[in-house]
């Protein structure tokens, strides 16, 4: 089942949701996937584990 995130798009400041899709424990390796970002139409790549932006700590 895919689970929702919420980002704070870095171009526009604004916060957008997202679905990922769900990540099973056997392929749990944490990678990043990308994502066209709803407020500003550019490509932004997520960690499939934490949600979490490219680069944001």
């Amino acid at each position: 089942m895919s689970r929702p995130i919420i980002y704070k798009c870095p171009q526009t400041g604004m916060n957008v949701q997202h679905w990922l899709p769900a990540v099973s424990d056997d392929a749990a390796k944490a990678t990043h996937g990308s994502v066209v970002c709803a407020a500003c139409h550019r490509l932004h790549f997520i960690n499939n584990l934490t949600g979490k932006l490219l680069g944001e700590e």
